[in-house]
């Protein structure tokens, strides 16, 4: 900024030596346009973050100066700046006209000086503290005199400019929880049916009867203990009808083998 301030002055050789108060009135200008605009933009957040305050730095150094805002009084063979934020050194006198020269490209490359010299850091650090950039403390050096812009410049080395940070990459996803039902515990197997001795020369009995055995057996640890009762009575009575029945023949087949050896 320091070189491209320097060889805009360059160019327009001897003339550029009738300015007055180049330097002040480009410094009081920038600091002008920067406080106003701050404080229009952000004067009541509470944070301005760093990246964005150099942002409007550039913004302002680049766009805001303009024909239609400054141009240039001449007086008695000298030429003094007028604008918003520059004094005006001969009141009343003079004439003055826009849009003549490249003043404003002039203007523009002495704003970055400017805040350059300042640093960036430093006015983000009064801003934030003050809620203001005080223009007049920052410019006593360059209104000690009425230096043009030919005059002196500062050879501080440029700081490098603050950027956006990129941003963050945002956290791979966690893996999404799948709640599974709770197992379910495994039904009890049936119990097996109770199969009976059958007595010696019991014919075995037929699908039908069994299939019926077998379903009553599964149903005895349903009953109560009245109907498991009254369930064995009936088997215990069955089991003496069918000896009763059975008992007659018996001892007359064991008469009828015995009696070829009573005759002997």
């Amino acid at each position: 900024a320091v070189a491209l301030a320097t060889q805009l002055w360059r160019p327009v050789g001897a003339q550029d030596d009738d300015f007055e108060y180049f330097r002040c009135d480009a410094c009081t200008a920038t600091f002008f346009k920067i406080n106003k605009t701050l404080i229009e933009r952000y004067g009541r957040r509470a944070s301005l973050p760093a990246f964005e305050f150099v942002e409007i730095l550039e913004e302002i150094c680049d766009t805001m100066f303009t024909k239609d805002e400054f141009g240039v009084k001449q007086y008695e063979g000298k030429k003094y700046l007028f604008g918003p934020g520059v004094t005006d050194h001969i009141p009343d006198k003079g004439f003055g006209q826009m849009g003549m020269g490249d003043y404003d490209k002039r203007l523009s490359a002495y704003c970055r000086m400017f805040t350059e010299e300042v640093g960036e850091d430093e006015l983000h650090r009064k801003f934030v503290r003050d809620r203001l950039i005080n223009g007049t403390a920052l410019c006593l050096e360059p209104c000690s005199s009425a230096a043009s812009g030919t005059g002196a410049v500062s050879t501080q080395p440029r700081r490098p400019r603050r950027r956006q940070p990129p941003a963050p990459v945002p956290p791979p996803a966690a893996p999404r929880q799948v709640q599974r039902p709770a197992p379910q515990p495994a039904p009890a197997p049936a119990p097996s049916p109770r199969v009976l001795p059958r007595a010696a020369g019991e014919a075995a009995p037929t699908a039908a009867p069994a299939q019926a055995l077998e379903e009553a057996i599964a149903l005895l640890p349903r009953l109560s203990t009245m109907q498991l009762r009254w369930l064995g009575e009936a088997v215990m009575s069955e089991l003496a009808l069918r000896a009763a029945a059975a008992g007659p023949s018996r001892p007359l087949a064991a008469a009828t083998e015995r009696a070829p050896t009573d005759e002997l």
